[in-house]
């Protein structure tokens, strides 16, 4: 069962990704972390899978949402 999740997960990485392209808002990765996680170069801001799989399930893909989002990750703490 394992299997099939992460096959999924990759699959809803995949339509985010070009939902993000679809909008116009440049997408460079993935990467891979030392950790295993990966990371992806959004508009100048680095973010997890994690956070891009949730603003895909929130719909945050709006440039204005994502502008907001991408300036609190900014702002955190490294």
């Amino acid at each position: 069962m394992r299997i099939l999740g992460f096959r999924n997960q990759r699959k809803d990485l995949r339509t985010a990704l070009q939902s993000m392209r679809n909008h116009g808002i440049f997408v460079n990765g993935p990467y891979r972390r030392r950790t295993g996680t990966f990371v992806f170069s959004v508009s100048s801001c680095v973010i997890t899978e994690d956070e891009l799989l949730r603003l895909q399930r929130e719909g945050k893909f709006e440039a204005k949402d994502l502008q907001e989002i991408l300036t609190e990750i900014r702002n955190r703490p490294a």
